[in-house]
């Protein structure tokens, strides 16, 4: 049977929504349902502009699967997310759907693709045309407000970002190339292109960001935003801290310092993803300010996609 797609638009979101969020409950009750900004993330691209479909197999049905794939043309990859109705049966041929339009957009590019650890049947279906396991992600939760302990002196000054200018863009710039130079995936981006990105978050997700200084120079960052605002949770959407100011507790520092500032904005959360391989110690920093892992995420890989 052929299957019916058409492109979809910031009109469509809450279709997206309401497929994306079925699916996931379906597979885990306690993962963070997704809100409007994620899905129009989702329709308009992380990077570059994404490509969309929305999939049924009869006319007559309801929209079943909804496809985001996301080029980087810095980094020649491809993101792609595919969401399905429980029981509904577009799986397997929207996932081909997605290899053509990745196939026609660039076959050189790499292609990583997104699913939730019990998804059995998707991976399944992955692991069946030649995709295997790259990287593992948890997603981590905390109720608020919680006490925030003073410690002794302290380790650095914290100040917020002005991201309207250019010389903290910079200085943000520098700080988050370098601290995540180490990181699995990671690639440099060059300024003006990082800082529209930046921008761009912080009109469309209210993101925030703050330095931590030690003797006056720029050692580590943190960054949240209003990406989960409809679940009353703040968001970490970065944090990072410079190679050689790395070990001396300054994440842990910021860490706390968003905790609080999360606190007096009255959410009830806070949440984050955190790379189940990253060697920085991440994940020990999290558990110890007391967040939980809710939800674990596969990212999957096969080098011979487009062949």
């Amino acid at each position: 049977m052929t299957l019916i797609a058409r492109v979809a638009t910031e009109d469509d979101v809450k279709k997206i929504l309401d497929i994306a969020n079925s699916n996931l409950l379906s597979l885990n009750p306690n993962e963070i349902p997704m809100g409007e900004i994620e899905g129009r993330e989702f329709v308009r691209g992380f990077f570059d502009p994404a490509i969309t479909r929305l999939t049924k197999l009869h006319s007559e049905d309801d929209w079943q699967s909804f496809i985001t794939l996301n080029p980087d043309s810095s980094r020649k990859r491809f993101y792609l997310d595919i969401y399905t109705r429980p029981g509904a049966k577009t799986l397997a041929p929207s996932l081909d759907l997605a290899l053509e339009l990745a196939y026609k957009h660039d076959p050189e590019y790499r292609l990583w693709l997104g699913t939730q650890s019990n998804d059995f049947v998707y991976k399944s279906l992955l692991e069946s045309r030649g995709f295997t396991i790259l990287r593992k992600y948890w997603t981590l939760e905390m109720r608020l407000p919680v006490h925030i302990e003073s410690g002794g002196e302290p380790l650095g000054v914290i100040h917020k970002l002005d991201l309207d200018k250019e010389d903290d863009l910079r200085t943000f710039h520098e700080v988050h190339q370098d601290a995540f130079s180490q990181h699995f995936g990671f690639m440099p981006r060059q300024f003006n292109e990082w800082s529209e990105l930046v921008i761009r978050d912080k009109e469309e997700t209210n993101m925030e960001a703050w330095l931590i200084s030690v003797n006056g120079y720029p050692a580590g960052f943190v960054d949240f935003n209003d990406e989960q605002l409809h679940n009353d949770s703040g968001y970490v959407s970065g944090l990072g801290v410079r190679q050689a100011f790395q070990g001396k507790g300054l994440g842990e520092a910021l860490l706390r310092h968003a905790i609080q500032v999360n606190c007096e904005l009255g959410r009830s959360k806070l949440c984050l993803s955190v790379d189940a391989g990253n060697e920085s110690g991440a994940l020990r920093l999290y558990e110890k300010v007391g967040m939980k892992s809710i939800s674990e995420w596969h990212q999957y890989e096969n080098l011979n996609w487009s062949k």
